[in-house]
């Protein structure tokens, strides 16, 4: 193993680690939250007067994790990219080492979402829905999920990246990509948009994966291209 790639790793390592210190509290906020309202709402919740049955832990977490992603994200390039540079590290081994992190960040996320909600189903069993279907495995599941809030963390690096880069006018540019990137998962897994080109319904579930490389691959491109030879702020 050379130098260059034994510095990915520890960037990713060490970005992992301090991430998921940040996350700490948020994961206890929210699993204290959804305690409570098990507690005292007997599995369900009240949203626009009807009554909406509880689904579960995993789908409770699913918006804290994404915000939380998207906003890690966001400061990823402005904290770390200066940060590392300034100890000698490349921006190609910052790049690499971010969407290691990113993605071990996601799948650490879900691991401890799949192990709450298998505790839940012991515990107190729900009725499991999420949007995938009823029938859904939860190896499913739990890939579908992380590439999601993997996508989110994309998102909020490509926004990140486009300030650092081009300033404002940056900023509005890449909002709007990261925004259109955010759409178009919706539009491939959640089933939430009501849109005429809607048809996750009945999308094969293989175009969603294709599509979903896809537009991760074009984002790390536009991100790398980005931050390439981007003139960090020391």
């Amino acid at each position: 193993m050379d130098q260059s790639k034994r510095k990915d790793l520890k960037i990713a390592f060490s970005m992992t680690f301090m991430q998921f210190g940040w996350s700490v509290w948020m994961i206890g906020i929210v699993l204290l939250l959804f305690i409570t309202l098990q507690v005292f709402t007997d599995f369900q919740v009240i949203l626009n007067n009807e009554e909406v049955a509880f689904q579960g832990f995993i789908h409770f977490i699913e918006n804290p994790f994404k915000i939380f992603m998207l906003v890690v994200g966001i400061l990823s390039v402005p904290k770390f990219l200066s940060w590392f540079v300034k100890t000698g590290v490349t921006r190609k081994d910052y790049f690499t080492g971010t969407a290691v992190a990113a993605a071990a960040l996601s799948a650490i996320f879900m691991v401890i979402a799949v192990i709450v909600a298998g505790i839940e189903q012991l515990i107190a069993p729900v009725e499991f829905v999420t949007y995938l279907g009823e029938d859904a495995s939860w190896f499913l599941i739990f890939v579908v999920y992380t590439l999601n809030i993997f996508v989110y963390y994309l998102a909020g690096w490509l926004i990140g990246a486009g300030y650092y880069r081009f300033g404002g006018w940056g900023l509005l540019l890449y909002i709007a990509g990261a925004l259109g990137l955010i759409f178009m998962m919706d539009l491939l897994w959640t089933n939430q948009l009501e849109t005429p080109l809607h048809a996750s319904e009945n999308m094969p579930i293989f175009i969603s994966f294709s599509a979903t490389v896809i537009l991760i691959g074009i984002s790390l491109w536009v991100i790398r291209m980005s931050t390439k030879r981007v003139r960090v702020k020391l």
